[in-house]
């Protein structure tokens, strides 16, 4: 199956930390030679993505436009024509049964396909696989040997050209909370959500980790996104008068990623801002329920702590807080 990629189209639908996921299999393309990549997903989860020529075009998975893969006998729209016109290479990263999607792809004349169910199946070593690898994995017969080892060194938003940032961004970042460079004494950064509350420590706790922190000298950056709502006001109602933090409410994810990189340290549930600190600086990432073996940050300097039981109550702050104090020391 291994031959020339051409322009080649990615389905693949999800959440931030789906698509921060991705970013190994869509770099091993890219080094075995796609001309040009475009993802079908949803557009809000893929906005981290820079505004350069080499990083993939996002279309919206839902969209009226790409109706056509999922029903029979439904005609894609122009811009989905266009797209498919000049596509060689579909990978298609759903669960199910994906046969109208294939048919529609043939009919379209997309000269080679690849089908791979991104969720974890079966028992033993095959259940435990990271995420990543489980999304890289299946391209080995398109791609051939070797791209996917290079494709899982690229770790940080400097060497990653999908990510990569601009000064001006992060200028206008730091501007936007009032600063005209990085606080004295250091950022920390601090996200008390995620997409499920068995995955989320105590806002109450996060609180108390950040008045320590601050205690410590740095300044808390806290994260909050739009699901975030009863979070932050849980987190603020613990949080002393006279205790500095700054709040990082609603930001886009580009914004979020350009703070991120000024930050020493950061630590937060198992969630997809998650996944995006660990590409920007070290990470403490706390573990409950899900297995870390599979849906693990990757980073060059990421630190899971797993809590006793897979319960996220009995993870003690003071733990936390050596654990996140050690990594900022670290990075001065």
């Amino acid at each position: 199956m291994e031959g020339s990629l051409g322009h080649t189209l990615v389905v693949r639908p999800g959440a931030l930390g789906d698509a921060v996921l991705t970013l190994p299999a869509l770099h091993a393309l890219r080094l075995a030679g796609a001309e040009s990549i475009t993802i079908l997903g949803a557009p809000a989860s893929w906005s981290f993505l820079g505004a350069t020529h080499t990083a993939p075009r996002v279309r919206d998975f839902s969209s009226s436009e790409w109706l056509g893969l999922f029903a029979e006998g439904v005609a894609f729209g122009p811009a989905a024509q266009a797209t498919l016109a000049r596509t060689q290479t579909a990978i298609v990263y759903l669960s199910g049964d994906t046969g109208t999607i294939e048919k529609a792809l043939r009919e379209a004349r997309v000269k080679q396909m690849l089908i791979a169910d991104p969720l974890p199946r079966g028992n033993g070593k095959e259940e435990l696989l990271h995420a990543a690898r489980r999304l890289l994995d299946p391209l080995a017969p398109l791609l051939g040997a070797g791209y996917a080892e290079d494709a899982l060194a690229i770790l940080t938003v400097e060497d990653d050209v999908f990510l990569a940032l601009d000064e001006a961004e992060t200028v206008r970042a730091l501007e936007r909370l009032g600063y005209d460079a990085v606080a004295d004494g250091g950022f920390v950064a601090l996200h008390p959500g995620s997409g499920g509350k068995a995955k989320c420590w105590p806002a109450e706790r996060f609180a108390r980790l950040a008045v320590k922190l601050a205690l410590q000298g740095l300044t808390p950056l806290v994260f909050f996104g739009p699901a975030d709502e009863n979070t932050r006001r849980e987190f603020e109602e613990q949080i002393p008068p006279g205790v500095s933090w700054e709040c990082v409410n609603g930001r886009p994810l580009r914004e979020v990623l350009a703070l991120l990189t000024c930050a020493r340290c950061y630590a937060g549930n198992d969630s997809g801002v998650t996944h995006l600190a660990a590409r920007a600086c070290p990470v403490v990432a706390l573990f409950g329920p899900t297995e870390p073996r599979i849906w693990g940050p990757l980073g060059k300097r990421v630190r899971t702590m797993r809590a006793p039981g897979g319960s996220l109550e009995r993870l003690r702050v003071d733990e936390v807080v050596e654990a996140v104090s050690g990594l900022a020391q670290e990075r001065q």
